[in-house]
């Protein structure tokens, strides 16, 4: 009888699941929105010689979002045109005084018209970078075009599985473009952001199906360790998102009232996560782990 008890001990050790070690930390702070996340107290890299850093910048509901490495930085959207105040303040606060790249992920004007409106006051990227041609006949998309011609940016069109490099980063543009998607929202453009070993996927307003779609189109580039919640975490993501994407942490970039149905769901699956509203999230990885820290709201 012992000997039995022996084996099925030996066999139930042999079929538990193993458990990966954590590769996304978190700073202890009451305003994190985070469930069973793995803290840490100190900072991590310090006199690290290169950092993948990516901020949310809280301008409420919607997507802006700085990435920095290698000394080169790209906006991605931006939000309404009165979030250019916040993001005017957020640059300079950062002591980022010019990108290298402006990168609209579709041109609903929740999401391209701080950009336009930073190119007016005359903050201009080095290259602007869209998924559509600029005579693409939108009114967004054709406002802020002229002032691309207008204050002489380069512009360029992308396409799902370019690539661009980032210093040690390389970013993979990815989009649903089957003929049958007419969708906006279901056609914008995510972006792969891989340093080293680790990985963030910004989602744009990409939801459903084309999430499915892409999943199984580039299953190594979906399945990452951060997430920024398809369009703006306004809804639940479907069950099958989970077996394509396998975050360790979510960003919602809404508030709490927008975000909840999402952040009930994330709560079920024990995963960390955070609203923006509450305060823009940083997060820095040396290619090995993430940090992740949200800071206080400024009003």
């Amino acid at each position: 009888m012992k000997r039995l008890i022996s084996l099925l001990a030996v066999l139930i050790i042999l079929v538990l699941p193993v458990m990966a070690e954590p590769v996304v930390f978190h700073v202890p702070k009451k305003n994190a929105m985070q469930y069973q996340a793995p803290l840490v107290q100190d900072y991590p890299f310090e006199g690290a010689d290169d950092l993948l850093v990516v901020d949310i910048i809280d301008i409420g509901t919607g997507d802006a979002i700085l990435v920095r490495t290698g000394g080169q930085a790209m906006l991605v959207d931006g939000g309404i045109a009165g979030s250019a105040k916040a993001l005017s303040r957020f640059l300079k606060a950062q002591n980022v005084a010019h990108c290298d790249y402006f990168f609209n992920t579709h041109p609903h004007g929740d999401h391209i018209l701080a950009q336009r409106q930073l190119i007016i006051q005359d903050y201009l990227p080095g290259l602007f970078l869209s998924m559509y041609p600029m005579d693409y006949r939108f009114e967004e998309h054709q406002a802020t075009v002229a002032q691309i011609n207008k204050k002489g940016v380069p512009y360029r069109q992308v396409f799902s599985g370019d690539t661009i490099e980032m210093g040690n980063a390389t970013l993979t543009f990815l989009n649903d473009d089957r003929p049958e998607v007419t969708s906006m929202n279901y056609r914008s453009m995510l972006l792969n952001i891989t340093f080293g070993q680790r990985s963030i996927l910004l989602t744009a307003d990409c939801t459903g199906g084309s999430i499915a779609y892409l999943g199984e189109k580039y299953p190594e580039l979906m399945d990452v360790d951060v997430l920024k919640s398809p369009h703006h975490g306004l809804n639940r993501l479907r069950p099958e998102t989970f077996d394509h994407i396998t975050p360790e942490a979510v960003v919602i970039t809404a508030n709490k009232k927008n975000g909840e149905n999402l952040a009930a769901q994330l709560r079920r699956k024990k995963l960390p996560h955070y609203y923006m509203s509450m305060g823009s999230v940083r997060l820095e990885t040396d290619g090995n782990t993430w940090y992740v820290r949200q800071d206080p709201r400024v009003e």
